[in-house]
């Protein structure tokens, strides 16, 4: 149990230092690798500036067990998915034009993020850990490969950025 508290405080520490300077400069700017008109990219990073913000209150309500806060949070971040969004007709082509891989990692990221509330409204602490540490697996995993030019330091050649 201590080692799970002190693994989350320090989740806690490095959301909270990392993300206000991610937050102000990264998300602003565009979204090269995926191509996306300016409308679509506009949605997308509002919906990436909520996401961010979600995760830093789960990160903040998981230490002190506010299993309300989490459910609550994380629910929002499934609900914010831009797929089910009132799209227009060019941007539901749009979307449809984006590479396979991104869909599935939004997808993923939304799934898991309802599995993280239903977690939550369970009470269940060692579950709660492990849906948001996947939660954040997936966002690294999506700008890893789609946000390069926003997070230079993930790096892709010769799986880097998968070492124990």
């Amino acid at each position: 149990m201590k080692l799970v508290a002190a693994a989350l405080t320090l989740g806690v520490a490095i959301v909270t230092l990392v993300t206000p300077k991610v937050l102000s400069a990264e998300l602003s700017a565009p979204i090269p690798s995926l191509n996306m008109p300016p409308d679509l990219q506009q949605l997308f990073q509002a919906e990436m500036r909520e996401l961010l913000l979600g995760t830093q209150r789960i990160a903040g309500a998981l230490p002190v067990a506010n299993w309300d806060g989490i459910a609550d949070s994380a629910m929002a971040m499934r609900n914010s998915y831009v797929l089910e969004q009132k799209l227009t007709t060019a941007q539901r082509h749009d979307l449809e034009n984006l590479p396979e891989q991104f869909k599935v990692l939004d997808e993923a990221f939304h799934r898991r993020a309802e599995k993280l509330a239903h977690a939550a409204q369970a009470k269940d602490a060692e579950t709660v850990s492990f849906h948001f540490s996947r939660l954040l697996d997936t966002c690294v995993a999506c700008h890893s490969a789609y946000a390069k030019t926003k997070f230079p330091n993930f790096r892709s050649e010769g799986g880097a950025e998968h070492r124990h």
